[in-house]
């Protein structure tokens, strides 16, 4: 880490480096449209400056929702199967918030520990996180509930002082982007972001009135909760739909299918995103361990607060809060959690 190393950039110098970036990665960040993404841009005036975090995750970008791992074909000599895994250009993200750099440390675990994924490997190789201070909470936000906004890992990260971009550097690929553009920050600009940060911190504080920090103390008060009345009672409201599963920019189950022609000459393996939510996820040829609706309930809090502490010491959850925004029975993560670490 080089977080002795703080410079300033003017915001109206921003554009220009952002092109910069463009000419020599494949850049992604914040764009709007019915929901605001991240997408690729090809010029620095298609970025959303936005001041919190984006209603969806980066992780379609590492994990998209749909991807082939092969195809084959039957040919005179029997069957040639090509392999989809491609060479993935280095990766810029511009914009990134702290709750979603998180996750990508998540997703990397999941992803890339015991058991590597070759292709989401591929894609995660060679990317640059420039991350974004917020400059206010959405009402769902409780990143603060996991140790505050600011993550331990990124290359460069932005501050908004006023005139200025406060840019603070975490690694030396993100020091190697620091160009003349760039002015050595005073401590008056060093004070005027911590006051910034502190100022957006206490009102997440203020919202969420829970604190998670206390990792194996608060894991185990809600593995002590299988019985507890409150999940049959989300049962009764919760739709069984998924959203929140699909939304979340750490889950990460996946279903395997093979689809073909009807002659059964060419085909592929496909991966597609599942959820522990719906019915015929844990159902298997014997019988379905998981039918009932509060257990799948359960198991979805557990899977984000229990089984990842007992396996990497870490919850599966950042505060982003987007699964609260997008349940239509209106589900809030956070009561859930008051209730069970009362």
């Amino acid at each position: 880490m080089m977080t002795n190393y703080v410079f300033k950039l003017p915001k109206n110098r921003i554009y220009e480096f952002l092109n910069s970036l463009i000419a020599e990665y494949t850049v992604y960040a914040p764009v709007e449209g019915e929901t605001s993404r991240f997408e690729r841009i090809t010029d620095a005036c298609e970025v959303q400056f936005l001041p919190n975090r984006t209603d969806r995750s980066l992780k379609s970008i590492f994990f998209p929702p749909e991807e082939e791992f092969f195809k084959w074909k039957k040919e005179k000599d029997g069957y040639v199967v090509t392999d989809s895994l491609k060479p993935s250009p280095k990766k810029l993200i511009f914009g990134v918030r702290g709750c979603d750099v998180r996750a990508l440390d998540i997703l990397d675990r999941y992803m890339m520990g015991e058991f590597s994924d070759p292709y989401y490997k591929e894609r995660r190789k060679n990317t640059v996180i420039i991350g974004m201070t917020c400059d206010y909470p959405r009402s769902s936000c409780f990143c603060t509930a996991f140790g505050g906004m600011i993550p331990h890992h990124y290359d460069l990260w932005f501050t908004d002082i006023g005139a200025y971009y406060l840019v603070e550097v975490g690694s030396d690929t993100g020091m190697k982007l620091i160009d003349s553009q760039f002015q050595k920050a005073t401590e008056q600009d060093i004070k005027r972001k911590n006051q910034r940060i502190e100022k957006v911190e206490l009102e997440i504080e203020k919202q969420t009135k829970i604190n998670l920090c206390e990792t194996k103390h608060c894991s185990q008060k809600i593995k002590t909760s299988v019985e507890h009345p409150m999940w049959k009672e989300l049962a009764e409201i919760c739709l069984a739909c998924g959203k929140c599963n699909f939304i979340c920019p750490t889950c990460h189950c996946f279903d395997v299918i093979d689809t073909t022609n009807l002659d059964g000459s060419e085909g592929a393996r496909m991966r597609r995103w599942d959820s522990c939510h719906l019915y015929e996820y844990a159902k298997t040829s014997a019988e379905n361990f998981r039918k009932e609706r509060h257990a799948r309930v359960r198991y979805r809090v557990f899977d984000k607060f229990v089984f990842p502490v007992m396996r990497y010491s870490t919850y599966a959850c950042t505060g982003c809060g987007r699964c609260t925004d997008i349940c239509p029975a209106g589900i809030d993560i956070r009561e859930i959690l008051r209730e069970m670490i009362a």
